[in-house]
């Protein structure tokens, strides 16, 4: 009865066989994982949250925060390297996107970056992480910045890869993303997933399929706390270790110049640009793997 009443509800997706489809994607990127993965669910106030489990079960702890519309399996280029290094890592399927998370209430969602932050500071609480090292590419660095800014206590270091929340989102990027999710046709999504994307065949050949289908899953508005750039002082308070990844041709984040002299506010800050559209941590993975082995390296 409470699995009936469940699916009653309203939910983020445009029909029963769009939720499926993502599922169906979701498992089949799941399935190239390349060592022994844990899925488990955790209740929150905001509803169930899906994590992915891998690396030494007695390691210390990581936890990683995807990109918008990636899900956690996007972290498959990096998940050996992690492990390698010994750390349990701790992916984490965004509430409100396409993944296999589920909010509990379609239009009750963490909506600016403080709910944002205690969303997922109660999200380490569930896993029985006190501090720890934590990991965002593009809107899951805006999670991990505002983690660090509501509850610094919990962050031990950061790793930043083409992270929103250091500079504004442009006009026309929110718009483009805008009519993918208001007019997700075919040739609109994958315009927009070789925008957001790029070209390269080490972001496409996995993960464009898996773009396009949430993209197209997805029924509008999003239902995810939009990333709204950090001031100068929000900066300055960040006082822990950061690594921050930029892209030369990076249509998000932008010029990593501009974007590397908004950042320079934070007090221990590593700047590292690579040539790479927006998802740099797949792209260039490996070079990115060397560095974050570097950097969380205890």
């Amino acid at each position: 009865m409470s699995v009936q009443t469940e699916r009653a509800k309203p939910t983020i997706y445009r029909s029963a066989r769009a939720e499926q489809d993502v599922i169906e994607r979701y498992d089949g990127l799941l399935a190239d994982w390349p060592l022994p993965v844990e899925e488990r669910d955790l209740e929150t106030r905001w509803g169930r949250v899906h994590v992915l489990g891998w690396g030494p079960p007695d390691g210390p702890p990581l936890v990683l925060c995807h990109a918008a519309s990636m899900a956690a399996t996007s972290w498959l280029p990096n998940a050996t390297v992690l492990a390698d290094a010994g750390y349990r890592c701790h992916a984490i399927d965004y509430l409100g996107e396409a993944n296999k998370s589920r909010l509990a209430d379609r239009d009750v969602y963490p909506k600016s970056g403080t709910e944002l932050g205690e969303s997922y500071a109660a999200i380490m609480d569930a896993l029985e992480i006190e501090r720890c090292p934590v990991v965002g590419a593009s809107a899951g660095g805006h999670v991990t910045l505002r983690l660090a800014l509501n509850a610094p206590d919990r962050v031990k270091k950061l790793v930043l890869a083409g992270p929103m929340g250091i500079g504004p989102l442009s006009l026309a990027s929110m718009l483009r993303m805008m009519l993918a999710s208001l007019v997700p046709r075919p040739s609109i999504t994958r315009r927009t997933s070789r925008w957001a994307l790029g070209t390269a065949p080490a972001v496409t050949d996995r993960f464009g399929a898996w773009f396009t289908t949430a993209l197209e899953s997805v029924a509008s508005p999003p239902r995810v706390a939009g990333p709204v750039a950090l001031e100068e002082e929000e900066f300055r308070r960040i006082h822990v270790p950061v690594l921050l990844l930029l892209g030369t041709r990076d249509p998000l984040v932008g010029d990593p110049g501009r974007a590397a002299e908004r950042a320079s506010a934070m007090p221990d800050l590593r700047v590292e640009v690579l040539d790479s559209s927006h998802l740099v941590a797949v792209e260039r993975a490996d070079e990115v793997n060397a560095l974050m082995a570097e950097f969380l390296r205890p």
